[in-house]
């Protein structure tokens, strides 16, 4: 931060979502979005990078020559196991309710414009979301092996392309302006854009309750009758 190396480790529970404080400054920080929330740093924010929640299986087919972090840490006393999607509280302990508070979904930033995308409701329309925010094209990718997803500029060049699920099984997508093949990533794998990367929008997989105490002016995907159908928790998948 601003040419300062600062080194991170939580303290405290805000609205249900953890919070951090940097031992350099002593600045406390939220991790949804990284914006310092008292002390010598308030006002800061960190720079959001896209980080997605995936298999092995598929992390080794797009990155075969990475490394793995040795288990033997010498901290392995305070690993716990922590069971994703599990509950945190009953609706009534939260300010907004339009969705159950561990549902999963896709939590998107444009300009200071927020929005949900349910998982469960991007899986009903086709796995991948062409929508507008704050002006932007962006398309929102629910990787179907995963159960993870972000967002990015659906914008190349001058043309707003248009994305669909092309392989499920393996994360693939196409756009239909050029068919080109992309991976979840947002990068493009086979086609006329080969080598393209899109742009990257601050987004986030999370559970509904912190989102919503952190954006309550968050919008939603879909409509009213749309989120009732919207259940929590709703992480199945196969981490082993």
């Amino acid at each position: 931060m601003n040419g300062q190396l600062l080194n991170f480790e939580v303290v405290a529970l805000i609205d249900g979502v953890f919070s951090m404080t940097d031992r350099e400054t002593g600045t406390l920080w939220t991790h949804l979005d990284g914006l310092s929330l008292s002390g010598p740093l308030l006002g800061e924010r960190l720079k959001f990078l896209p980080m997605q929640i995936t298999t092995w299986e598929e992390w080794q087919r797009l990155y075969p020559h990475t490394t793995v972090l040795d288990w033997n840490t010498g901290f392995q006393s305070q690993y716990r196991a922590i069971t994703p999607g599990a509950s945190v509280g009953n609706d009534a302990d939260f300010n907004d309710t339009r969705l159950p508070v561990n549902a999963l979904m896709i939590g998107v930033e444009v300009d200071d414009q927020f929005k949900s995308y349910p998982h469960q409701l991007i899986d009903r329309d086709g796995g991948v979301i062409n929508d507008t925010l704050a002006d932007l094209p962006i398309a929102v990718f629910h990787a179907p092996v995963g159960d993870s997803g972000l967002a990015y500029s659906r914008v190349v060049g001058e043309q707003a392309l248009t994305f669909q699920i092309e392989i499920a099984s393996i994360n693939v997508y196409s756009d239909q302006e050029t068919g080109t093949l992309w991976t979840s990533t947002g990068l493009a794998i086979d086609g006329p854009l080969e080598g393209t990367q899109l742009e990257f929008v601050p987004s986030i997989t999370t559970e509904w309750y912190g989102w919503a105490e952190y954006h309550p002016a968050t919008g939603i995907y879909g409509t009213p009758s749309d989120w009732a159908q919207v259940t929590g928790p709703a992480r199945t998948n196969n981490f082993n």
